[in-house]
């Protein structure tokens, strides 16, 4: 004989786990990592950089060539005049963070192919803002902590939260890699391009190394 009580106990549960699965971050939920990813291939040093301990480094740097905008201006940019989207995640009392938007992304050949080829979001992992992605709002993870980590920055990283990372998410803003650690704008500048001009999707990056004729010297 059937139990209807059991059947629609069951019936609850299966909502239950579609409802939790769906209020997942569509970060998370969609991510197409290839298998040939550049970060797959780097080994990371930052032994040699310090940690300022003072709150001294502006989200938004006046003088940065890169035209940084916020994810909320890049998802709704992406979704009028699709783009590949570049997020540097920062917080502001990482040295190699500093580094990267000193040495790194002030290069002007680098600066001029982010503008061009990407939209370039700047984003303190201990922000207080919201952030607002499709349907989603994601906030701090302790207002009242000025160290809690978002919990974009959170999502997007897999709760993995090193400093500075480089977040790479294609047209469809779903992620392609990550890149943890400070990099050099020789070092930076052939991934740059390997994700901005499409060729990881048909290109291995083994083989795009190779033939990759750098502008930085």
């Amino acid at each position: 004989m059937f139990n209807w009580k059991d059947i629609s106990m069951a019936g609850i549960i299966i909502l239950a786990i579609a409802f939790y699965t769906c209020k997942k971050s569509t970060l998370q939920a969609s991510i197409n990592s290839p298998e040939n990813r550049a970060s797959n291939f780097i080994k990371q040093d930052n032994t040699n950089f310090s940690f300022a301990s003072e709150n001294t480094y502006t989200e938004f740097n006046e003088d940065s060539p890169v035209n940084w905008i916020t994810f909320d201006e890049a998802y709704i940019k992406c979704k009028k005049n699709p783009r590949p989207i570049m997020i540097d995640i920062y917080t502001t009392w990482c040295g190699p963070c500093k580094m990267m938007s000193k040495q790194t992304f002030n290069n002007p050949i680098i600066a001029k192919y982010i503008n061009d080829n990407f939209y370039a979001v700047k984003f303190d992992a201990e922000s207080k803002d919201s952030v607002k992605f499709d349907k989603y709002v994601f906030v701090s993870s302790d207002p009242t902590n000025p160290k809690a980590p978002h919990q974009f920055a959170a999502s997007i990283l897999d709760n993995q939260l090193a400093y500075p990372s480089i977040v790479f998410l294609n047209n469809q803003i779903q992620r392609l890699d990550i890149l943890k650690g400070f990099m050099p704008p020789q070092n930076f500048e052939p991934i740059l391009n390997y994700y901005g001009s499409g060729d990881y999707q048909k290109v291995k990056w083994e083989e795009y190394q190779k033939t990759f004729v750098p502008s930085i010297k």
